[in-house]
């Protein structure tokens, strides 16, 4: 490395989608910092997706962080600080979503993380992925193997996320996948995840092929079924192919990123999106006939079930910001939320909320971990 360069250390240890949109920071970096040389602090599961990246110089593989393990994190966070401090980075970026940086979640995660960067962002947001040469042949390979091209409708159903958006079993979806090819004529159904099965002709198993290759897949689909997570993300990256989206949401996720806010905050266009948010088999089956045969405005007009404003996340984050003492990011989250949803009632009814809470909840943790270290004793 020149001895001139700036060292920078970005931190977002996991996971997929959210490396995605990071990805956009990364590329702001090395626009505000040219010549500078980039290393990402990440976990070793989440550190593909970031293989090949142009604006990425180094990976540091990170152990010992557990996914939403804040105890762990702050540790973490102490010793990449005490690195700054000590001359090994220039420049110190931590835009995990974690901590006292979930304070910054305005509706959408995209949000989140890019207020996590301290300068403007005024290059394109689209999460860049780069895949291989080696990479897009093991697609086409499968595509080939699999006879994709003989179908007219090829459907990627992402139904495994790790975000919490969705809360689907696989006997379920197997089953409705069954059934949407028998409804659909020349229709495949390609379950993407890493639960392995035994592909049949119509319903295929896509756990052989990594991650990141579902953006390659995404080119040979005709349509998405996702509950916002990776694949869904994977889709609208640089190397992924913006397909029509039926999506599958739990509204009781704590962090709920539906597509349709993400969009519409950013200036996305879509081909075509619904987003249910309670569903039948049969509603399902309808609403991806309709999709499938180009009656989109149709299909969402019948199904489209709009996601309602809610301040569950927020009565989380400020509980979390008082039980760490963090009242600088208790105060910013609420600014940012009245920015984003001015002085909505259920702002303050959340507001309001987390402070009554609090001490009763952190006195009954502290009664209940005392019990435990007892029964331990």
């Amino acid at each position: 490395m020149e001895a001139n360069r700036k060292k920078i250390l970005i931190v977002h240890l996991y996971a997929n989608g959210d490396c995605l949109y990071a990805t956009a920071v990364a590329r702001q970096i090395k626009k505000d910092f040219p010549n500078s040389h980039l290393t990402w602090a990440i976990l070793p599961a989440f550190a593909p997706i970031l293989k090949g990246n142009p604006y990425v110089d180094e990976i540091l593989m990170v152990e010992g962080v557990p996914k939403n393990d804040t105890l762990a994190f702050k540790r973490y966070r102490k010793v990449v600080q005490q690195q700054k401090s000590e001359g090994k980075w220039d420049e110190l970026f931590i835009t995990a979503n974690i901590d006292d940086n979930q304070a910054l979640y305005d509706g959408t995660v995209r949000g989140m993380i890019l207020r996590a960067y301290p300068g403007k962002m005024d290059v394109p947001l689209q999460p860049v992925l780069v895949l291989s040469e080696d990479e897009k042949a093991r697609v086409d390979a499968f595509a080939e193997q699999h006879q994709l091209s003989s179908f007219k409708h090829v459907i990627l159903w992402e139904y495994a996320p790790q975000s919490g958006q969705s809360t689907l079993n696989m006997d379920w979806v197997k089953r409705v996948a069954e059934q949407i090819t028998k409804t659909i004529p020349s229709s495949c159904v390609i379950l993407s995840s890493a639960h392995a099965f035994d592909s049949t002709k119509n319903i295929i198993d896509a756990s052989p092929l990594k991650v990141r290759e579902n953006a390659a897949l995404s080119h040979h689909c005709h349509l998405l079924i996702g509950c916002s997570s990776g694949i869904t993300w994977l889709c609208t990256s640089s190397a992924g192919k913006m397909l029509p989206m039926i999506q599958l949401l739990n509204p009781e996720a704590m962090f709920l990123n539906a597509p349709s806010t993400d969009f519409k905050r950013y200036g996305i266009e879509h081909a075509g999106l619904v987003e249910m948010t309670s569903w039948s088999e049969d509603a399902l089956l309808d609403c991806v006939r309709l999709m499938s045969s180009g009656e989109k405005e149709k299909a969402n007009q019948l199904y489209n079930q709009t996601i309602p404003v809610s301040f569950r996340t927020t009565r989380k984050i400020l509980y979390d910001r008082i039980c760490f003492l963090q009242f600088g990011a208790f105060f910013r989250h609420i600014s940012i939320m009245r920015e984003v949803y001015g002085n909505h009632p259920g702002l303050y009814l959340a507001v309001l909320s987390s402070l009554i809470s609090a001490p009763f909840k952190i006195m009954f943790n502290r009664i209940r971990k005392k019990k435990t270290a007892k029964k331990q004793s």
